[in-house]
């Protein structure tokens, strides 16, 4: 339908008063009534720009008076959703009483969406529930849903041993999964407790449990942060010894960790490794290493990076330029990057002259 990319168009620009006369007022004067998909796009748009109030309005217009039409799952949790991010989660279990008389089925998103404004409520207990409901219902918990929890549970301060949880959702009747493991150690490893997490690691490798790239990403970062780079590359070579392809951000994290040491030597293996087994570096990855380089002084090194970069048709960033900026030496120099900013078609931003107006002050306190 001609009407819909026009709908989403109004709605994206959060022009949703011009979106709402097109589906009541110029689509039936067209004799083009509008359908499922029109309303729906409504319905989010609405809830998007913040107005949750209109979309269940909206929604409950269609289930009263359009007898052809019927929501389905996605009107549903469009609006549940809303509200959930509202903060108006009382009003979500009538919506789900609605869905039932329909005889439409909640679904993964659904159940995970209002896990998510309970816990955002800090109704961590009300939350718990609904896995034991996803499970009579056939349902798998996904990432998002158990990341939900153990958020919630974190900022209830009811998750100090995540292998209770652990057991507790075997306990229910849920094998755990990569997903399952990665959520637990994603805030063990914000929290600094890396030994926690390698268990969990090594109890999910025990049981059968193959861990992914986002797994291992998850651990190493977190082991990076508190500068366990030894570790970090033991797991790395883990990675590579079982003929998983580690990805862009695994090889960016070490590298970021290595230059933050100063080590910008293993820096450059690491690169020529990366690049060896098919992963090639982007804007981020070659930022991270000239500024490993600039930090360390090493500008000969940054000016080689930054060449090998180009050459390979990556145009550096307004980061990337903001780096070099403050670390080269002389006015010259200065003025022949900004040159080159303007060349490559980057607009310098307001941080980009900050930049230049504190070197140029380094410069005459010299």
């Amino acid at each position: 339908m001609v009407f819909t990319p026009l709908l989403k168009g109004l709605c994206r620009d959060n022009r949703i008063t011009e979106a709402a006369a097109m589906v009541f007022d110029k689509m039936p004067k067209l004799g083009c009534p509008p359908d499922l998909i029109s309303y729906t796009t409504l319905i989010k748009g609405s809830c998007s720009a913040g107005k949750t109030s209109s979309a269940t309005q909206l929604l409950r217009k269609v289930i009263g008076e359009c007898d052809s039409l019927k929501p389905n799952v996605i009107t549903f949790s469009t609006v549940i959703d809303g509200l959930c991010k509202e903060g108006a989660v009382s009003k979500v279990f009538d919506l789900f009483e609605q869905m039932h008389s329909l005889g439409v089925l909640p679904n993964t998103v659904t159940y995970s969406t209002l896990i998510y404004g309970l816990c955002k409520q800090g109704s961590i207990k009300k939350a718990l529930p609904l896995l034991d409901c996803m499970a009579s219902k056939g349902l798998e918990p996904n990432f998002v849903t158990y990341i939900t929890l153990v958020d919630g549970l974190c900022k209830k301060s009811l998750l100090e041993n995540p292998g209770k949880f652990l057991q507790y959702i075997i306990y229910k009747g849920y094998k755990p999964n990569v997903v399952t493991y990665t959520a637990l150690m994603d805030p063990l490893c914000k929290k600094e407790e890396i030994e926690k997490a390698e268990k969990l690691l090594e109890d999910m490798i025990s049981r059968g449990v193959q861990p992914n790239v986002a797994a291992y990403n998850t651990l190493i970062n977190g082991l990076c942060k508190i500068n366990k780079l030894e570790d970090a590359m033991k797991w790395l070579d883990e990675m590579v010894s079982k003929g998983m392809l580690s990805d862009i951000v695994t090889y960016t994290i070490v590298m970021a960790a290595l230059c933050k040491k100063g080590e910008t030597d293993k820096v450059e293996e690491l690169l020529d490794d990366m690049i060896s087994s098919g992963v090639l570096p982007d804007v981020v990855t070659y930022s991270t290493l000239i500024d490993g380089f600039c930090k360390r002084k090493e500008l000969e090194s940054a000016k080689k990076c930054r060449q090998e970069m180009v050459s390979r048709g990556i145009s550096p960033s307004i980061v990337t330029w903001n780096i070099i900026i403050f670390a080269f030496g002389t006015a010259d120099d200065v003025m022949n990057i900004l040159d080159n900013v303007v060349l490559n078609h980057r607009v310098p931003h307001y941080p980009t002259y900050i930049l230049i107006k504190a070197y140029i002050k380094r410069k005459k306190s010299r």
